[in-house]
């Protein structure tokens, strides 16, 4: 092997390196680190990226563990753990913040972080609640096709959490509908008193599949900041889309 080759292939394999020990970085952080001209970090991300060893999401880039894995260990149940995307969501919220999933008729959270953002909440993990009463559950079941929807809401009890949790069916499928329309759910002391969540869907293909959300007391979360907190949990919620996308699109 040519000696410029060898030189190129070791920096290639510091930048894989590099990315799999700052998942996140992007490409000035690259140059920087490593002291590499922007067009050498750019081929070299560019070629890592085309062999999937690593992925982008917009700007910054991720190490793909899969790549190491035998075929019957690539396609497991989402690793809603590993997915980075929700740790920036976080950060740029600022607030607790939460990845749940439809288990049956439950809600059950996949991931939760609190300040400072930086590692799960396992004790957390795992809890579940009912769909109907959380924001996360109100918004999976708003954006679920008419016949999934109907099969759901048939098995549940709208048993309730606290005195402000949905007990009317009927009301209960018009409140669905205005959700769906808002493109988020709000819950305002519906799970627990003095708790208030604002949640949106986490879809992947165009279907729902989770929903993003954070969580704070009433006193730090008006019900005037709603519409604004919507807004910054869909660009978390599209960056984890892309995410899982991205990843399931590897293999």
């Amino acid at each position: 092997m040519a000696q410029n080759q060898v030189s190129t292939l070791r920096k290639g394999l510091l930048v894989l390196e590099l990315v799999k020990q700052n998942e996140g970085i992007t490409l000035a952080e690259v140059m920087k680190k490593l002291h590499l001209s922007k067009s050498t970090a750019f081929r070299l991300l560019t070629t890592l990226e085309e062999m999937k060893y690593i992925y982008k999401i917009q700007t910054a880039y991720f190490f793909n563990p899969k790549i190491f894995l035998g075929e019957s260990e690539k396609r497991p149940s989402k690793g809603w753990t590993s997915l980075r995307s929700i740790y920036q969501a976080a950060e740029n919220l600022q607030m607790s913040t939460y990845l749940g999933k439809v288990d049956g008729t439950d809600l059950v959270m996949t991931q939760v972080l609190h300040a400072p953002f930086q590692q799960s909440a396992d004790d957390e993990m795992g809890n579940r609640s009912k769909l109907h009463q959380s924001a996360l559950g109100k918004v999976i079941l708003a954006h679920l096709d008419e016949v999934k929807l109907t099969s759901l809401l048939d098995k549940m009890s709208l048993e309730p959490a606290t005195v402000n949790t949905f007990q009317d069916s009927q009301l209960f499928r018009y409140h669905l509908k205005a959700i769906h329309e808002d493109g988020y759910a709000f819950d305002d002391e519906e799970r627990a008193v003095g708790l208030r969540c604002v949640a949106v869907p986490v879809f992947c293909n165009k279907k729902v599949i989770a929903a993003l959300a954070i969580a704070a007391p009433t006193t730090q979360l008006p019900r005037s900041s709603v519409k604004q907190i919507a807004t910054k949990l869909n660009v978390g919620s599209k960056a984890i889309t892309q995410e899982i996308e991205a990843l399931d699109n590897i293999h």
